[in-house]
């Protein structure tokens, strides 16, 4: 049979476990592993597979209803002449359109209209990139006297960000392997992972790299890249 003062110590070992478990074990268990936190980058390229630009249209008239028609036939032609060469309807979008009065700065009739101005931008997207500098040729030729920009693009990202992720993956692997051999421990496992996948910058073209020239526009679609970042906590064996 268990003496008293024997029975008294168990429970009372008993109910401190139940009441504080945490406090009970945080000093006899120790954490197996260290944690070493390495940053990883990485980046992809590949080629463009279509362009998107901004085509402009701006036409001025003292009248109102004329500096609108001027434009309206403007826009009207560029977009028959795209089409002729192949761009979609649902390619060409509208992206601005703007329209006010402008006023002579002449002295004592700062506050008097002169004219009407008309701005009005396309959003062009060309699926068949070899036609880029076909398409500004065209716009420039039936009217586009504006050319705002002109972006280099791909449609299906997924396999360049998988090829930019993987690279920063492998750097940070590789450095953590580095790092930890020179401490004398071996990666056992991962703790926490976390990203930064950029996106991609378009070249811009300005109006005047873009002018309307004797020979076709010379557009070099060139490559594009995408660049990852990683940062890894590997787990160190003690």
């Amino acid at each position: 049979m268990m003496k008293p003062i024997h029975l008294l110590i168990a429970i009372l070992f008993s109910c401190n476990l139940w009441l504080n478990p945490a406090e009970t074990f945080a000093a006899t268990v120790q954490e197996p592993f260290s944690i070493l936190t390495v940053s990883g980058t990485g980046s992809a390229t590949c080629a463009p597979d279509q362009a998107v630009i901004s085509i402009g249209v701006s036409t001025h008239a003292g009248d109102a209803s004329e500096a609108q028609a001027q434009n309206a036939a403007r826009v009207n032609s560029i977009i028959e002449g795209l089409q002729s060469m192949g761009i979609s309807q649902a390619d060409i979008q509208t992206d601005h359109y703007s329209f006010h009065p402008t006023y002579s700065r002449q002295e004592n009739r700062e506050n008097e209209i002169s004219g009407y101005q008309v701005d009005n931008t396309l959003t062009v997207t060309v699926k068949d990139i070899k036609l880029t500098g076909n398409v500004i040729d065209t716009a420039l030729s039936h009217g586009a006297n504006q050319i705002h920009s002109l972006n280099f693009q791909v449609r299906d990202q997924k396999k360049l960000r998988k090829g930019a992720l993987l690279a920063a993956i492998h750097d940070a692997r590789e450095k953590a392997e580095i790092i930890a051999a020179g401490l004398g421990h071996r990666i056992i496992g991962i703790h926490h992972v976390s990203e930064n996948t950029g996106s991609f910058r378009g070249r811009e073209f300005n109006t005047l790299m873009l002018a309307k020239s004797a020979d076709s526009t010379p557009i070099e679609a060139g490559t594009l890249s995408l660049d990852a970042d990683v940062q890894i906590e590997f787990l160190l064996d003690n």
